[in-house]
């Protein structure tokens, strides 16, 4: 009998405990186990078990009939209650999933990565959230090697050559949050209250984990979550695992949180922007502790809300501990732009997408489930204020701890906190795809706002959403609920000012419709965000055909010497990201800019500006030849160039030279991932496209640690000078990356990402490609090369 895939096995109504043996053959690189699980059930018990040799099922010491299929084991016990024993026989992954081998130089570890379903290819289960259970884990492996787990260790026995560890008991927990990690391990231990903190790397004789900055920021954010949450950190230790090969940034697994080895390396030479990476994921996966570990959803149409909360989260809890940031600047670039971007396309989902298999759940791990999810709940929390908004999460936290809870859950509590009409608001947001654009006009002295969808295809729809509304008139801030599709707002006799979606808290766009209500908005004393959401809502308009190129210009040309970080940076990425879809007719215009922008800011000390320098820095290497021979003269003395600032200086290098081999031959003395990461970055960047073709093959070549395959692709893509290579390289090579990254969302986000802007000038080539090649990400894709490439064409047209 197969599993349902949206609701658990009908006969199985409850799961105890789980006790878990492996015995581990590290160098074959394969394992023996054995399983007991506790469990209640009304007739036969299906478990799933996917690539695992069943070698027999027992209960009370009889041996039990079973059938496997290959992917659900059916043991036919009929009624039952207590424990089944499965022995069984795994093999080691070759990719990113299940329990896998993640390679360093020419040694290894072995990890685990269960997420969403990869824990039935290491034991059976019932790999359902909703099956939480308690774990008991134990590992036989050489007597050499470390073993750590969710749980501090409860006893280790050496057996000659061997040793047994075993774990103490997990609280109750959904499989997808166990975790194992074997080999030669590096263990750094430090402390928060009662709990015990451990940092764990790879023990080899280069490239050490500088875990000082990680530790730092662990502490502080478990301050604020336990006083905000109003519960402490529920297990007695708590791992940070640098695993050396990752698809993902990091993943939650309660008390053994793994990440990429960058996000938890901080030195003397790593920059303030990859510091910032570090702080933000080890927020975000902290507040899964929480959010995603004590409290689950129940099936996996709502793991917006564990990834939304835990990026809202992220952003409040780094905001506190590292103030001078201005964090929540970074949230609506990144998070926000970044969910309208994806929500803009025909080809989108609901915040709460329906899964109907868990092939479909990978994708979800995108733009809307993260961003848009979590600039809703900063909406919300606009609306009914941030202490209503505390006071309702540590209700839903209280109530569902050690248990299952959905997205309703969480609006009845912070309704039941505010006396707002939460769910209603809520419900219009997440079960619809899609945002609004608000169009603005001002008559007769009253303001008119009107919604409907907004698409970058353009079009539109009967939808309409309940919009929290806040705007700004003479300096005073007020709201309403535009919950119809049109509505008159009065205004005062004359209006000195005004400015709608105040500091952008809103998840809308909004067009202003004539000269006289643009100009009351400009009068309105504009914040760093306001005129970030003037500049992004002008991109938007800019894609969807509703400005047209010369007046986008227009108003890029009032942010030329702009002095606040976020609208600079703002403008930079648009400036970048058009000049990679047309840059012949956008590299004055970005090089004037981007050559201001470092006059403004490169004697400036203060971190947000040391990291928009370096961004301006590396883009004008690939705008302005003469700078970049400037900024690639430094490379012999890279060791003494401020960190930001060094990856313009091996880009210059690169732009002013054809030196494949000596960056190669420091890419391979590099000792940490943001140093490689650097030279990959100089390589993919050669204005000799054979370069940057060379390179991408050595990406593939085994040299190169596979995730980061997907940055030389990003750096290439940013490459004029490389569109015709990249593309030529992955058409021969798609095979290879789907194989790659089979088992996540890797390999869909390149198309997603990447090559939306390599196929502009070639779209029917593309087109036909995929016609041919059925992938997934393609449709995704292809729209928005469509999009690109239409306003390619547009802009090259204008006179």
């Amino acid at each position: 009998m197969q599993l349902a895939t949206t609701q658990p096995d009908k006969n199985v109504q409850q799961v105890r405990e789980y006790d878990l043996l492996l015995d581990v053959d590290f160098a074959g690189l394969k394992y023996g186990g054995k399983v007991t699980v506790d469990l209640e059930s009304v007739g036969d018990v299906s478990l799933d078990a996917v690539g695992l040799q069943i070698s027999s099922v027992k209960s009370g010491g009889s041996k039990v009939p079973f059938k496997h299929s290959g992917k659900v084991l059916v043991i036919q016990t009929g009624k039952h209650s207590g424990p089944l024993e499965i022995e069984f026989n795994g093999k080691v992954s070759d990719n990113f999933t299940g329990f896998y081998k993640a390679g360093y130089g020419d040694g290894y570890i072995l990890s685990t990565h269960l997420e969403a379903v990869q824990a039935r290819r290491v034991f059976p289960c019932m790999d359902h959230p909703a099956y939480k259970a308690v774990f008991k884990v134990g590992v036989r492996t050489n007597a050499d090697l470390s073993v750590i787990s969710n749980m501090p260790i409860e006893s280790e026995t050496k057996q000659g050559s061997k040793k047994t560890v075993t774990f103490k008991k997990t609280p109750k927990m959904s499989t997808y949050l166990l975790y194992l990690g074997v080999g030669k391990f590096v263990q750094e231990k430090n402390r928060h209250g009662a709990t015990e903190l451990y940092a764990a790397y790879a023990d080899r004789p280069t490239g050490k984990i500088n875990t000082e900055f990680s530790f730092d920021a662990t502490r502080k954010v478990l301050d604020y979550y336990e006083s905000y949450f109003g519960i402490p950190f529920q297990l007695p230790k708590l791992h940070n695992v640098a695993v050396p090969e990752f698809a993902y940034g990091a993943m939650e697994n309660w008390g053994a949180i793994t990440y990429r080895e960058i996000l938890l390396h901080v030195d003397k030479d790593t920059s303030i922007r990859a510091r910032k990476s570090v702080a933000h994921v080890i927020a975000h996966e902290i507040a899964h502790m929480w959010f995603g570990d004590l409290v689950t959803m129940k099936w996996w149409d709502d793991l917006w809300l564990n990834e939304s909360f835990a990026t809202f989260m992220d952003f409040k809890s780094t905001d506190r501990a590292y103030p001078e940031w201005k964090v929540w600047q970074d949230f609506v670039r990144t998070s926000t732009s970044g969910a309208m971007g994806r929500d803009a396309l025909t080809k989108t989902h609901p915040i709460m997408a329906k899964v109907h298999d868990p092939e479909e759940i990978e994708e979800l791990f995108d733009e809307i489930s993260y961003g848009k999810g979590a600039s809703i709940l900063r909406m919300i929390e606009a609306y009914i204020g941030s202490e209503n908004f505390k006071k309702g999460v540590a209700q839903y936290l209280q109530k569902f701890r050690y248990s299952n809870a959905s997205g309703h859950d969480l609006w009845s509590s912070l309704e039941e906190a505010s006396r707002a009409d939460v769910s209603r608001i809520m419900e219009g947001w997440i079960s619809q795809e899609g945002f609004p654009v608000i169009k603005a006009s001002l008559v007769d002295g009253r303001l008119t706002l009107e919604q409907e969808r907004f698409l970058l295809t353009g079009g539109t729809s009967k939808q309409t959403w309940p919009i929290p509304v806040t705007m700004s008139v003479d300096g005073k801030t007020q709201s309403l609920l535009l919950d119809k599709k049109k509505a008159e707002v009065n205004l005062p006799t004359t209006p000195r000012s005004l400015k709608l979606n105040v500091d952008q808290t809103g998840f809308y766009v909004v067009q202003y419709n004539g000269k006289e209500l643009l100009d009351l908005v400009w009068k309105n004393g504009l914040s760093p965000l306001d005129r970030w959401g003037l500049i992004s809502d002008a991109k938007a308009f800019l894609l969807s055909g509703r400005t047209s190129f010369k007046e986008y210009i227009k108003l890029v040309e009032k942010y030329q010497n702009e002095e606040e970080y976020l609208p600079a940076v703002e403008v930079s990425d648009q400036l970048s990201f058009l000049y990679q879809i047309a840059p012949s007719e956008l590299v004055e215009t970005s090089r004037k800019f981007h050559s201001a922008g470092l006059r403004i800011f490169e004697n400036r000390k203060d971190d947000n500006s040391t990291t928009l320098n370096g961004i301006i820095a590396a883009r004008l290497t690939l705008l302005d030849d003469a700078y970049a021979k400037k900024a690639g003269s430094k490379l012999n003395d890279l060791a003494n160039v401020e960190p930001d600032m060094k990856r313009s200086v091996v880009m210059g290098y690169a732009r002013s030279s054809n030196d494949y081999d000596g960056l190669i031959s420091r890419y391979t003395k590099s000792t940490t991932d943001e140093e490689r990461l650097r030279y990959l970055e100089g390589l993919a960047s050669f204005k000799n496209p054979e370069l940057v073709a060379k390179t991408l093959d050595f990406a593939l070549s085994g040299k190169v640690k596979r995730q980061d395959v997907r940055n030389v692709i990003l750096y290439a893509t940013a490459n004029p000078d490389a569109k015709t290579a990249i593309w030529q390289w992955f058409k021969n090579n798609m095979a290879k990356l789907e194989a790659m990254y089979s088992g996540t969302a890797q390999f869909s986000i390149i198309l997603r990402e990447y090559f939306s802007i390599v196929g502009v000038g070639r779209l029917a080539e593309v087109e036909k490609f995929f016609s041919e090649h059925k992938v997934t990400g393609a449709d995704i894709a292809l729209e928005r090369l469509r999009i690109y490439d239409q306003l390619a064409k547009s802009i090259t047209a204008t006179p």
